[in-house]
């Protein structure tokens, strides 16, 4: 017996040692944002831009034309498009951030010297490669690729009449964009056509409506806020209304929310935030406003629908099944009778929510899904908006 036990005894000894000796690999810090990830962020007072690195918390300062404009990132994240509509001016601010098959090459952050100065630029949209502004003073789109804002001058295309206009890209690059016939008096538009990106009318209009404001698309339909339904309108053409509940009365939806991810479509109105679904053609409410919705927003996958309420509330919804998923205090209750510019306003990435805090002239970030507070990144001034530009996926830098 003891012949046949000593050996597994002492091979159970040894392995024990191996066990004790063996010290686990210590485990990667969590990293609380992607390290070429950048925030922009506008002033209020100031004819300025702030760039932002969360993780060294460092930032620094651009000239803009105005304080408080509009801004959108392109459709790779690599440059933030800056618009003064009231001077006629888009900006574009390069991050230096570039994306290259499964790496980044990284430069120098600057403001692009190409700008675009055609008359009203309001709307912007970006997909699959391809960024348009409906310039409302001409009734014309500014359309480019990032690539043109280094190293080529995009291009203007007529559309339509001067109006307050609108429009989608496709996965095609084909574009929906909206047409003013004048049968409704004041500057909004009646119908969609679809064009090429070089100006041919490639489908007519279909539908007129009574006015449209709001667009949004996932790559194969577009959907824009009309008072007398939401507007769908595929790639192929095709045209048909989503009906409003009857509990709308007079009310429509004028802002409209889409994802390249998403089957369907995220609407608000006064009475609330609702889903817009073009396959059921029904629209139904995901959350009531009780006076109370101050910013939403979609992340950049699609995967959810944040809310910030005016009590300082962050509601985080899955944007596929539209369910509560989180919610946690992130900001001080809005003071009744806050203006816009006295406002909180945040921002999301794939790891963290931003949010201006003017009282500190900064901004706090905290992270996902905690919604704790890591970090208060001073920026000066008076904080407005904040934009998530840049990687958000964490990839490596490297020059191939």
């Amino acid at each position: 017996m003891k012949k046949i036990l000593l050996p597994a005894v002492f091979a159970g000894l040894f392995l024990a040692a191996c066990r004790k000796d063996d010290k686990p690999a210590n485990p990667e810090p969590v990293k609380t944002e992607a390290a070429y990830l950048r925030l922009i962020v506008s002033d209020v007072d100031q004819a300025r831009i702030s760039v932002v690195d969360p993780l060294k918390k460092q930032s620094a300062v651009f000239p803009v034309k105005a304080a408080q404009p509009s801004m959108y990132t392109t459709s790779t994240g690599q440059f933030g498009t800056i618009i003064s509509r009231a001077a006629n001016t888009v900006q574009f601010f390069n991050t230096g951030v570039e994306k290259h098959g499964g790496h980044l090459h990284v430069h120098d952050a600057e403001m692009s010297s190409f700008t675009f100065t055609e008359a009203g630029p309001t709307h912007f949209y970006a997909h699959a490669g391809l960024n348009a502004i409906f310039n409302d003073g001409t009734g014309t789109l500014s359309l480019f690729k990032d690539s043109e804002l280094e190293n080529g001058p995009g291009k203007v295309l007529p559309v339509a009449q001067p109006h307050h206009g609108a429009m989608v890209i496709f996965d095609d690059h084909t574009i929906a964009v909206t047409q003013k016939d004048g049968t409704v008096t004041g500057t909004l538009p009646e119908k969609v056509k679809i064009i090429d990106r070089f100006g041919k009318t490639l489908h007519e209009t279909k539908i007129a409506t009574q006015g449209i404001h709001g667009d949004a698309g996932n790559g194969k339909l577009a959907a824009f806020g009309s008072k007398d339904g939401i507007l769908i309108v595929s790639q192929t053409g095709d045209q048909f209304l989503v009906p409003y509940p009857a509990t709308f009365g007079d009310a429509w939806i004028g802002t409209v929310l889409g994802n390249k991810a998403l089957p369907h479509f995220f609407g608000y109105v006064a009475l609330g935030l609702f889903k817009i679904d073009p396959v059921t053609r029904q629209i139904t409410e995901v959350l009531k406003n009780n006076n109370n919705i101050h910013q939403y927003m979609l992340d950049e996958e699609g995967k959810n629908l944040y809310v910030l309420l005016t009590d300082g509330t962050l509601k985080i919804f899955d944007a596929v099944t539209t369910q509560l998923k989180k919610e946690g205090k992130v900001a001080p209750a809005i003071p009744t009778g806050a203006t816009a510019v006295q406002k909180p306003y945040f921002a999301v990435s794939r790891r963290a929510v931003y949010i201006t805090d003017q009282a500190t002239g900064a901004i706090r970030m905290l992270s996902l899904p905690a919604l704790t507070e890591t970090a208060s990144i001073p920026v000066g001034g008076k904080p407005f908006k904040v934009l998530v530009a840049g990687d958000q996926e964490g990839l490596e830098a490297g020059d191939h």
